[in-house]
């Protein structure tokens, strides 16, 4: 049995009228002949990053999913150039390269692969031809996307090329930008406050016409009678438009049926073109004069905007249904679990997401990171109906084995997790449609994402108080508590000791000969013998007594106490403990220390540097003792 075939797609951004419709189309295409498609999807914009909304760590993040495949699993990629960005295509490329897979780029050339663009120049030349030849415009405002686009740069250089066939002057500003969206409601209203109403306006998308349309009709002009305006794409919404608007159809299905058969193509060892063109063709409406005004099928529109309504009305259900749900989840596992409940919503077959190691293990270790994925990672699986499965993967097998060979072709989608630059993981989905097509699963896809990712850094905020405030209270060295610890922690046993009747013991210690050792041996020596102090401190607690390094070479302890021989018991453990390191110190010099202590009633203690003071009194003369025993 021949292997089945397997293509890989990679695209940017959520734009349903464009890469929604090339998608599509390239997954119906691989569905009918048996393929298997994997798409790795980030949900940034190209002309988003190169108009500087976008900032190079968010950039970082959403291409850390283009380097989680194994290239060597594919037959084929597919990608969708017009939304990704110069550096992630050329990556792409070459990574592809290396495995001896061919590329198809839809629509953008780049060295290393093979083309399919649109003649947008021809489209919109033609556009701007016939409303010179036919409507006898000769004051002709073109309205493009945004300045340094590619699309808008070609469809601009239509526009003048038309303009400059029929002996027409180009004029600067008769060109504006509407970044293609409602910006050029703005543009064309600044316009006309300075010029006279031109004979029409050609713009470089459907959207832009349909508010230009809008505003000028609020401004009591008509379209065409007073103004003619043209779009481009000849999307639903501009066709059902009213007036219905002129625009030129891009061939975006037969892109994608066409980067399918190239690849075909290509596997038959056939010589195939560098670049091919699919046609882009006038569709003339309303918007121009070319068709009459007609009433629309106003019952056919009701009932599909009904059906749209119901759809927006039962996904904000669900998306408040899924917050409700998921805000009281303090574990990552308790968030994904909620998500496996809404896998129907979505006609998913299976969710997955593959999560870094300190993502799950919150304050745990982590693993080094390779392309932003870190070396282990846990692979979650959603199933309706079952419970978590998590399993442990590993780098650079962090994208488990595709079953690629199976009954059925795989349709699978990855997109990435991230925060910031730094890579969270990745989503898995198993599922029979285009992403693009349903804007509204998208955006819950989205806000699963987000409810993931914020946990995530809710617990690295936590960590990182917890972390800040352990830096304020412990002593760096040995990670006993300093004397802001102190001031917190033993104000609490006083008032312990004092409810109960007990009584409070203070110890001081100060570690022998620290300027000695650390005169001979070095200072790393010194702290070796401070640490060491510390541990034998740490040991020697049995009821939860709170240890200090009060300065250098002083240590203090204070503790709820039976009697007085309660302290001598813990002066004799950290002892003991001394004798035990000194019995196996590698170094050239035994750790001791010198001991003072005070025990009394909690109830008769005004202040706790009344204690110190009296323990420091009783220390000094445990010195004092060696000094004139050592003397005599």
């Amino acid at each position: 049995m021949e292997k089945r075939k397997t293509i890989g797609v990679f695209l940017e951004g959520d734009d349903v009228l464009q890469e929604g419709l090339i998608a599509n189309a390239l997954i119906g295409e691989a569905q009918v002949k048996d393929y298997n498609i994997l798409m790795y999807h980030s949900l940034m914009k190209k002309p988003s990053y190169e108009q500087g909304c976008v900032s190079d760590d968010v950039a970082k993040g959403e291409g850390a999913i283009y380097q989680l495949p194994d290239y060597h699993i594919f037959d084929g990629v597919v990608i969708l150039g017009e939304v990704l960005r110069p550096d992630v295509t050329r990556e792409i490329i070459r990574r592809a390269a290396e495995a001896d897979v061919p590329v198809i780029n839809v629509n953008d050339v780049y060295d290393g692969c093979y083309q399919i663009g649109y003649n947008d120049t021809i489209g919109m030349k033609e556009m701007v031809l016939h409303l010179i030849r036919e409507h006898d415009c000769r004051d002709i405002y073109f309205m493009s996307g945004f300045k340094g686009n590619t699309e808008s740069d070609e469809r601009e250089a239509a526009y003048r090329s038309a303009l400059e066939e029929e002996g027409i002057e180009f004029q600067r500003d008769h060109v504006g930008y509407g970044q293609f969206y409602m910006q050029a409601v703005d543009v064309i209203q600044e316009y006309l406050e300075a010029h006279p109403m031109p004979d029409a306006i050609v713009c470089a998308n459907d959207t832009m016409a349909m508010f230009i349309i809008k505003y000028l009709n609020d401004n009591e002009y008509q379209v065409p009678e007073d103004v003619i305006v043209t779009g481009f794409d000849h999307t639903k919404e501009a066709s059902e438009y009213q007036p219905s608007i002129s625009s030129v159809e891009r061939s975006l299905r037969k892109s994608g049926v066409e980067a399918v058969r190239l690849l075909e193509a290509l596997w038959r060892g056939e010589q195939v073109p560098q670049r091919s063109l699919v046609p882009a063709h006038l569709v003339l409406n309303q918007s121009c004069g070319c068709v009459e005004h007609t009433k629309l099928d106003l019952n056919r529109i009701n009932q599909e905007k009904l059906k749209d309504i119901v759809r927006r009305d039962l996904f904000i259900h669900h998306l408040t249904e899924f917050w409700r749900d998921v805000s009281p989840k303090e574990s990552v596992e308790e968030v994904l679990e909620v998500i496996c409940d809404y896998l129907d919503f979505f006609g998913w077959k299976e969710f997955r997401f593959c999560l870094c190691d300190d993502i799950i293990d919150q304050g745990g270790g982590r693993s080094k990171r390779i392309h932003g994925y870190s070396q282990n990672m846990t692979l979650v699986t959603c199933r309706r109906g079952e419970p978590l499965l998590m399993e442990p993967v590993f780098y650079p097998d962090i994208l488990p084995d595709i079953s690629l060979q199976g009954e059925e072709p795989a349709h699978d989608i990855f997109v990435p997790l991230y925060l910031n630059q730094r890579t969270v993981g990745y989503l898995w989905i198993s599922t029979d449609y285009c992403m693009q097509e349903t804007p509204m699963v998208y955006a819950m896809l989205t806000v699963m994402n987000s409810s993931v990712i914020d946990l995530c850094l809710l617990k690295e905020k936590d960590s990182l108080v917890e972390k800040l405030d352990s830096m304020y209270v412990r002593d760096e060295l040995t990670k006993l508590y300093n004397r802001f610890g102190m001031r917190r922690y033993v104000e609490k046993i006083l008032q312990v000791a004092k409810r109960d009747g007990k009584h409070i013991m203070c110890i001081e210690m100060d570690l022998d000969g620290l300027k000695r050792i650390n005169d001979t041996y070095g200072h790393d020596a010194g702290d070796n013998a401070i640490v060491q102090i510390a541990n034998a401190m740490r040991q020697a607690s049995e009821r939860r007594e709170v240890c200090i390094r009060s300065g250098g070479d002083e240590f203090l302890v204070f503790g709820i106490a039976e009697k007085e021989s309660d302290a001598r018991s813990f002066i004799r453990r950290v002892e003991d403990c001394l004798d035990e390191y000194n019995s196996r110190n590698q170094w050239p010099y035994q750790v001791a220390c010198s001991c003072g202590y005070y025990v009394r009633r909690a109830s008769e203690i005004n202040s706790l540097e009344e204690m110190v003071t009296e323990a420091d009194k009783l220390l000094y003369m445990v010195k004092a003792r060696r000094r004139t025993t050592r003397t005599s």
